[in-house]
């Protein structure tokens, strides 16, 4: 469960402060931050002026569902069906309204995002490329379209991740919170969906030998995906360990103790299939170049 808090201030340490008294956790939480708007100063120290906005989110163990005064057997196949059920509503995809660059509002958010970004993607040899943008109240969602763009993905979407980020400052350099969101193809969809069924497998082989697994490192939001569809199997629990960019989760039968293995050296591991079952550390499947599709979910910010 990721819990939020937004804080305020004069500068960004006070925002940070105040985001962090409102999430109301403890001082030694993994606590992470997202600025969503700089101080503006007033002009000729009178007229508007606006103060910093700080979110700060942490992630927490996810609440224990109520038990049944009948104890209920772990059931694989039911476990199954509901995630089948998870997957069709990933799957389904909003109506999208898109524009071209051309139609946007020069001055809009949606057109300071894309003009950050214009250069970036010229810079790593991605030219003939095509923008699609579909706004909505204090959002937008950018499309890219054309060859080449596996670069912008990076390993497991973290150069999109970053890019989204950062094209997400520059839409509110003005100040307020505009969320922007990139997308190529259904990379995101799919990404979600191997996520759910790697969840699936890890779950089943975890009630059938009673041991811990535990998954490569993943940003905050990939998580949410794992917890969340760890809880369509009865008796498993999930929770997350490490820090930054480390941080795994591990998967294992509810009542038992959760504790991450720990690892060998990357490289003999990446080398050796054998070691990677004797330290049951799981990783999802790379992903390739996505093929284009028109019909894309409006995805929020990855965090």
């Amino acid at each position: 469960m990721i819990k939020e808090a937004i804080g305020y201030g004069s500068t960004i340490e006070e925002a940070k402060e105040n985001a962090v008294l409102e999430l109301n956790v403890k001082e030694d939480a993994d606590i992470s931050f997202d600025v969503l708007a700089f101080p503006q100063k007033k002009v000729l120290g009178l007229f508007g002026g606006s103060k910093a906005q700080v979110k700060a989110f942490v992630e927490l163990p996810d609440p224990k569902p109520a038990k049944n005064t009948k104890k209920e057997k772990s059931n694989p196949k039911k476990a199954e069906k509901r995630t089948n059920e998870t997957k069709k509503e990933t799957a389904k995809t909003t109506d999208v309204k898109y524009v071209t660059e051309a139609e946007l509002s020069s001055d809009s958010r949606a057109a300071k995002a894309i003009a950050y970004l214009k250069p970036i993607l010229e810079n790593l040899g991605c030219t003939n490329i095509t923008l699609k943008i579909a706004e909505k109240e204090n959002s937008a969602l950018i499309e890219l379209e054309g060859d080449g763009l596996g670069v912008i993905i990076g390993h497991r979407g973290e150069t999109l991740d970053a890019l989204q980020y950062l094209a997400g400052l520059a839409a509110n350099s003005g100040g307020g919170y505009y969320k922007v969101s990139l997308n190529i193809g259904d990379y995101r969809q799919r990404r979600e969906e191997t996520l759910i069924n790697l969840t699936s497998k890890i779950c089943k082989q975890v009630i059938e030998t009673g041991k811990c697994r535990t998954l490569e490192p993943m940003n905050p939001y990939e998580r949410r995906i794992i917890h969340t569809a760890v809880q369509n199997f009865d008796g498993v629990t999930s929770a997350s360990f490490g820090e930054g960019s480390e941080r795994r989760v591990v998967i294992g039968l509810e009542g038992t103790e959760l504790k991450p293995l720990r690892r060998r050296d990357d490289r003999r591991r990446g080398n050796n299939r054998r070691g990677n079952r004797q330290n049951n550390v799981v990783n999802s499947a790379p992903e390739r170049e996505p093929k284009k599709d028109s019909d894309i979910p409006l995805y929020g910010k990855i965090n």
